[in-house]
Parts: C-alpha cells; structure tokens; sequence
C-alpha cells in the first residue's frame, strides 16, 4: 500500500499538535499547582472537589458567624461587667450614709446616684453593629426609655433569645435580655402576726402569688415555723403540682425583739429563685430573684393564738429602685440596710448573667477549633485530590518538549523537500 505525501504530512502534523497539546496541559498545571484543568481529566476526582469546595464554603460561612457572635457577646460583656461595678460602687455609697441625716450629705449622694442612673440606662442601651444587645429580639429599638408620671425607665425589649448557627446541627445563644439581666428581682415584703407564746416547731403557711419576669403569676407557699424563743425560719416552695418551674432559696431567720415584737435582725437570707422554662424554641430559661424582708411582721400575742402571714409582691428594675432610692434622699430619707442588700442581689444576678456570657463565649472557642479542625482535613483532602506533583510534572513536560524536538528533528528528513529546493 502505497502512503501519499499528503498523508504522511498529515499524521506528522497530527502527531505534533498532540505534543504540543500535552506540552500546554503540563505548563497550565504547573503554572496551576493543579491537576484537575476538566471534569474530564478526572471525574471522580471532580465529584470530590466539588462536595469538599462546597463544605469548605459552608465551613467559613460558620467561622464568619462565630467572628461576629464573639463581637457580641465580647460587648454583652463589657456591658454587664460596667453595670456590676457601677451596682457595686452605688452599694458602697449607699453604705456610707445609712446612718446620715444630714440634708446636705442625702442631697450629693442623691445627685451621685442620679449620674449612675444615667450611667446605666447608657449601659442597657449599648449597641453593637446597629443592634441594641439587651432588647432580646427587639434588636431594632431601643430597650429602655424614659416615660410616665413620675417617670420610669420602661422596658421595651422582650426576653427571648437570639441563636447563630455556628456549625451543622447546632446553635448557640448569643444575647442576654434586659429583663433577664436588669429587670428580674424584687422583694417579697411579709407581714402579719406571729404568736408570741406559740411553741417551738409550732409552723404556719401561707400561699402568695410571684410573678415572673414575664408577667405569668406562680403560687408559692410560704412557711414560717417557730425554731427558739423569739425566732422564728421562714422557707417558700412552689405549690403542689407546679410544672415548669423551679424554685430554689427563699429561706430567712428572723429574729424579734423580746420587748418590742419588732423584727429584730434577719439573719441566713438566701434569695428566693424563681426559674420558668422557656416555651418555644426561641425562648430561653428565664428567672426571677426575690429578696424576703419582714419590716411588717411582728411576733406579738395573737387573738386565741392564731398567727398570721402575708406575702406580698413587688418586682423592680435596678433603674426604679435607683430612682426610688434618689427620690427617698432627695426627699432627706437616708438608705437602708435593705436597699443595700436589694441592690447586693441585683448586682449577683448581673454577675449571673455574665457568668453566662462566659459558658456561650467558651462554646464559641469549642466550636471554632472544631471548624478549624474540619478545615484542615477537608483542605488536605482538595490537595490530595487536586495538586500536583511539581517534580513530576516538571519531568513529563522536559520529556515531552524532548520528544517534540525529536520528532521534529526526524520529519525535517522524511518530509519530502519543496519545490523552491529545486530551484536553488
């Protein structure tokens, strides 16, 4: 069989641009570092890099959402820390002047805490990429403003929870309310009439109604039983079939004056804890702490020896009691024991609150290392799966431009000369 000139051009020419094809493949991967150009160069290879880009990209879109919730939650705080201290030092004022009655000394230290009112009403309306932290879900508006008469910080936030996605499946608290940080204690006031010839261990109990941070109503029963002469333990539980709730605290030992009946000291007072479970998935454990007081309480002889207790009620914001306690001093009152101790617990359920903060700050490190750990791997995995081997690539591309040279070497011979050859 006879080959043609034409053909043998042809197949010569062929071969060359499959060379020179493989040359420029072998200079794009290792200008490219990669090794996959098509989905055709490796289709198994492709279906990997495709699922691992796509988890890579949802993994930073998680790292981008923990960055931003660190931001957040680092400002909450900053913001509960400076609320504390400012409990603290409000506290540490207050224990100067209780027994002052000098106007003069009742009038600066009301102006001192009017400047710390202003300070923390700053505090609970800090914001943070345009958001207002403290007002729960209300992100949008501001969380407490100044209305009524007399005038009142009033709440306008809610108390639920805001949650980032940091990771598949799960999620994390990123806030904390006003309600829950600065607007959840109170006072539980008791009065009545203790008997003052009842026996030792002889007990009375009564049911009162608290209220919770958001309004719902919880029967507790108060119970005060007679321990020695003259004094007397009260505790509180919630009311039989309760669900949803717990109660912790609540208990006091109240002292009476052998003469006068009067409350004579309180003594080994825990805070009364109400805490209600959130309805919804977007609702967190909220809860509420009440101090007892027994200032209306006395022990005295009872008609027929039946002894009385009440409870009654009060819920305050750190922003009324210290309006109330400015308006008290400015009005000459001096402060009390109470007030300090009322604003003791207020300044324990910030620190609470922080200590929170703190648990979702260190479940945001967890689960950022964990993303840095799955990073890494799904990293290793597009390198394995699509970078190449310089060495042996720089190789390949060395034989192939050798085995072009000689190839084209060999057809200057074979191919027949042209006709200007002839000619010469």
């Amino acid at each position: 069989m006879r080959v043609t000139d034409a053909s043998l051009i042809g197949d010569f020419l062929s071969s060359i641009n499959r060379s020179r094809g493989r040359i420029d493949r072998l200079t794009t991967q290792l200008a490219t570092q990669q090794r996959i150009l098509r989905a055709s160069d490796d289709p198994a290879g492709t279906s990997t890099l495709i699922r691992v880009n796509s988890e890579l990209a949802r993994v930073e879109s998680f790292a981008n959402t923990i960055v931003k919730a660190k931001g957040l939650l680092n400002v909450t705080a900053d913001g509960l820390d400076k609320m504390s201290t400012l409990l603290g030092s409000v506290r540490s004022a207050l224990s100067g002047a209780l027994s002052s009655d000098d106007p003069s000394v009742l009038a600066r230290l009301a102006d001192q805490v009017d400047q710390y009112i202003a300070l923390g009403v700053d505090v609970a309306n800090t914001r943070y990429d345009q958001q207002y932290i403290f007002g729960g879900n209300q992100t949008t508006t501001m969380p407490y403003v100044l209305s009524g008469d007399p005038a009142r910080y009033v709440y306008q936030g809610d108390a639920r929870s805001i949650q980032y996605q940091i990771g598949e499946g799960i999620t994390q608290v990123v806030n904390v309310s006003g309600m829950a940080a600065f607007g959840s204690t109170g006072e539980l006031a008791l009065s009545g009439k203790l008997d003052v010839n009842a026996a030792v261990n002889t007990s009375i109990t009564q049911t009162v109604r608290l209220t919770d941070s958001l309004g719902a109503a919880h029967d507790v029963v108060l119970t005060a039983q007679k321990t020695d002469a003259h004094t007397w333990t009260v505790s509180a539980a919630l009311a039989p079939g309760t669900t949803g709730a717990t109660l912790t605290g609540g208990t006091a030992t109240v002292r009476f004056d052998d003469v006068t009946g009067e409350v004579e000291r309180i003594t080994d007072s825990a805070p009364l804890v109400l805490t209600v479970r959130g309805a919804g998935t977007d609702a967190t454990e909220h809860s509420v702490s009440v101090l007892l007081s027994a200032g209306a309480l006395t022990e005295t002889e009872t008609d027929k020896g039946i002894s009385t207790l009440r409870g009654n009620h009060r819920t305050q914001s750190v922003f009324d009691k210290l309006i109330e306690i400015r308006d008290r001093l400015r009005n000459g009152e001096s402060p009390g024991v109470a007030d300090v101790a009322l604003l003791g617990m207020m300044q324990d359920v910030v620190n609470q609150e922080a200590s929170k903060v703190g648990f979702y700050q260190t479940n945001l490190v967890s689960a950022d290392d964990a993303l840095t750990a799955r990073e890494n791997t799904l990293l290793d995995l597009r390198s394995a799966t699509q970078d190449v081997d310089l060495a042996e690539i720089a190789l390949k591309l060395k034989q192939e431009q050798t085995m072009l040279d000689a190839a084209l070497a060999a057809a200057a011979n074979i191919i027949p000369h042209s006709l200007l050859n002839f000619l010469k």
